[in-house]
């Protein structure tokens, strides 16, 4: 059975099987990696009659796997499959290597012992005493990863720089940034991820510089970062990452622009926002749109959702090929269930008229079957963009619809288009 299937199938068995009796290196790694991805999975596994349990068996492979497997990266990925079962897996893998017992010990005592065990002759005992100082997460033990990060093997290194993001110290930053230019290129990705955790500025303008790197894989990660750096500076940076040759880095660019709305402080927000719009309003249409419509259809986040629907009236243009795309995933987002959001929808929108969206909205409004929220919006936009046919057609349905909020709007409507009605204000 292939892998994968072992994977889906939570088959802890035989990815065990596997990972003590392959004799293909990769598939020895694989499995590994895997068992440590279903760490949430083992403990669901129930072994009637059993003394020990699933999660023990894993763990107890694993830890075998670190210590005797031929491989460097299979003896790596067991490490790291460790770290995903908890501190306890780690603790255990060291002790029986070291002879120490971590049972009952204090934090940070369990910190002085693991802090020795970046000096230890096995290259394993190192990578697991970074990932369990990592997860410990003391300031007081920063010192001494740090100073670790010149270890000779690029295992370990990785994993410092790991632990140093996990920790989100941002007294290492310095000495992250002169490793970043100088290391290896999987000790660089490691350094990269870290400086994005950090977050801080300092360490996030080391990730400006490799935003053009010839590598689609640090580019991508700095231009996912830049995102937290809520300045214009980082504005200018990710404009140009939206021509990146790379469609998966353009995308990012985008979605770190659509986060940077939200993460730019308010004395500076009102500049970043204007210097935003600039930028994509300069930008290939193809490069701005699709990214903001894929938002809209599929991010989860709120302020993702908000920003994407206040930029795509901005930047969208109302005879572009684009329009059409744009009005769908608007219209969609009307019957948004945060209110804002439904919002910035229905005012993009009503910056996007061309032919043929006035009929496409009095149909909505007209449409018994569709959520009355969606309807009020499409009211609002109607009274911004429509004509006489809006008029004639708004007249008969504030007179026969039994709503009596979708007829106040549609009074609203009707007022600002010149027809007769109540005036009953200009809320969306």
């Amino acid at each position: 059975m292939a892998l994968f299937e072992l994977e889906r199938n939570a088959n802890f068995e035989q990815l065990i099987r596997h990972l003590e009796a392959s004799s293909n290196p990769d598939i020895r790694r694989r499995a590994a990696e895997i068992l440590g991805s279903l760490e949430t999975s083992a403990d669901d596994v129930v072994t009637e009659g059993q003394p020990r349990s699933v999660r023990d068996d894993v763990v107890d492979a694993l830890i075998t796997a670190s210590q005797e497997d031929e491989n460097d990266e299979v003896r790596a990925a067991a490490i790291d499959a460790l770290d995903q079962y908890g501190q306890d897996a780690l603790e255990e893998f060291i002790g029986e290597l070291s002879g120490q017992d971590f049972e009952n010990l204090a934090e940070w005592k369990k910190a002085k012992v693991l802090a020795r065990g970046l000096s230890a002759d096995r290259a394993e005992l190192r990578m697991a005493a970074a990932t369990g100082l990592g997860r410990i997460g003391e300031d007081n033990v920063v010192k001494a990863l740090v100073n670790r990060l010149d270890d000779p093997d690029a295992r370990v290194r990785k994993r410092i720089a790991r632990a140093l993001g996990r920790i989100e110290s941002a007294g290492s930053v310095p000495a992250l940034a002169k490793r970043f230019h100088t290391d290896t290129y999987a000790v660089r990705i490691e350094i990269a991820y870290a400086l994005a955790d950090i977050g801080t500025d300092n360490a996030l303008r080391e990730l400006i510089d490799v935003a053009d790197a010839e590598d689609e894989v640090l580019r991508r990660i700095a231009v996912d970062a830049l995102g937290r750096l809520g300045s214009t500076e980082a504005v200018e940076v990710l404009a140009n990452a939206l021509s990146d040759e790379t469609d998966m880095v353009r995308r990012t660019a985008m979605f770190s622009l659509v986060q940077l709305l939200s993460e730019a402080p308010s004395n500076a927000s009102h500049q970043v926002r204007e210097k935003i719009v600039g930028e994509l309003e300069a930008a290939d249409t193809d490069e701005v749109i699709d990214p903001l419509i894929e938002i809209l259809d599929r991010s989860t986040e709120t302020a993702q959702r908000r920003n994407a629907a206040w930029l795509l009236g901005r930047v969208a243009n109302d005879n572009d090929a684009h329009t059409e795309a744009a009005q769908d995933a608007l219209i969609e987002t009307m019957g948004d269930d945060d209110e804002m959001t439904s919002k910035f929808a229905a005012t993009s929108l009503s910056m996007l008229d061309s032919d043929g969206l006035e009929l496409r909205l009095l149909e909505l409004v007209e449409d018994g079957l569709k959520d009355e929220e969606l309807r009020v919006k499409a009211l609002f936009v109607l009274g911004k963009i429509g004509t006489d046919t809006s008029r004639r057609r708004l007249s008969s349905f504030v007179e026969r619809t039994d709503s009596d909020r979708l007829r106040k709007r549609g009074f609203s409507a009707l007022s600002k288009l010149g027809g007769v009605g109540t005036v009953a204000g200009d809320a969306v």
